[in-house]
């Protein structure tokens, strides 16, 4: 930088813009700080710094040299020129213009606040002798709203799992094959009452129950667990069964009913869940309380060490054949 550029950066910006520091330090630092320009870019510069000196006549011409440029050479940061016609502006603006005037000079005003708002000047000028942008009516982009910490909505509390949440209903097993891949499975097709038509329903039941035992019976289902496929047919629910370590049987619906009848533990003649989440592990939570009394009953253990029998509308009892005290699953 030349010694005129460096004696004017001294002078006009930084005896006027940084009235507590030494002028010559100030024009040190602020010199390694600028960016580098061309040839075209320093005689522009020239040109620009002869018009600055004219401000506020000279405003308009100003304007119209800025353009749409951040700043006048089209640099990403503050040039000399920048610098030093900010320096010229500054005081009459601030202290001389209307809300008018500023309007009508827009273009010149924002680009003001940028280079206040710049590295160089950054914290460095009392609010008094900053030009005020608000007099427009806003920022360079509207002002993003500050976003503080979003309202946390009120959390939904989760609905307690309970045995109303479980779709139990009497099936009739139409017909049951042995499964064709899996030689501990039984495919059987089951009436539960549903608008359309029987379910498929895969079932490792080949050890404990003969296959003449699969057909023309009533059974109780469960019929609202997530479909799944096993070895390559799909089951859309599960055959509820008595059990201990050595044998497996059937709960049995209560005396006269018919596939589709729905049956509930006492207490829990709710609406079922349309499909049980299997994120939410219901049946899982709920099935290991699931047993038999010492009467047959099919039961549910609560918390307390009641117990709820598993019975129809009539409040008639399912039922197991033999075992007492067994799991039920």
């Amino acid at each position: 930088m030349s010694d005129p550029a460096l004696e004017l950066l001294s002078k006009t910006f930084a005896s006027s813009m940084m009235l507590n520091a030494d002028p010559d330090q100030v024009t040190a630092s602020i010199v390694s700080q600028l960016p580098e320009l061309t040839a075209e870019q320093e005689s522009q510069q020239a040109s620009l710094l002869a018009l600055s000196e004219n401000f506020p006549e000279s405003a308009a011409e100003l304007s119209e040299a800025l353009g749409s440029k951040k700043f006048f050479l089209d640099t990403d940061k503050p040039a000399l020129v920048d610098l030093i016609t900010y320096a010229r502006v500054q005081k009459p603006i601030v202290e001389s213009w209307t809300p008018e005037q500023y309007k009508a000079n827009e273009k010149l005003i924002r680009w003001a606040d940028r280079v206040q708002k710049s590295e160089l000047l950054k914290g460095k000028q009392e609010a008094s002798q900053r030009i005020n942008l608000a007099v427009l009516g806003g920022g360079e982009k509207k002002a993003k709203k500050e976003k503080g910490p979003k309202p946390q909505a009120a959390k939904k509390e989760a609905a307690p799992i309970t045995p109303a949440m479980v779709d139990l209903r009497v099936g009739f097993i139409q017909k049951a094959v042995k499964h064709p891949d899996a030689d501990s499975l039984y495919v059987s097709t089951i009436d539960m009452g549903d608008e359309s038509g029987p379910r498929t329903v895969c079932s490792g039941l080949v050890k404990y129950i003969p296959l003449e035992d699969m057909q023309q019976r009533l059974i109780v289902v469960v019929a609202n667990l997530k479909p799944v496929s096993m070895r390559g047919i799909k089951s859309e629910a599960m055959v509820l069964c008595a059990s201990n370590e050595e044998t497996v049987e059937f709960t049995v619906p209560p005396e006269g009913s018919k596939a589709g009848d729905k049956i509930f533990f006492e207490g829990f003649d709710g609406t079922p869940e349309p499909v049980l989440n299997p994120k939410k592990k219901i049946f899982e939570t709920l099935q290991p309380s699931f047993t038999t009394s010492e009467e047959l009953d099919v039961v549910f253990k609560m918390e307390d060490g009641s117990v709820r029998k598993l019975v129809n509308k009539e409040g008639k009892a399912v039922k197991s054949a033999t075992l007492v005290n067994a799991q039920v699953r």
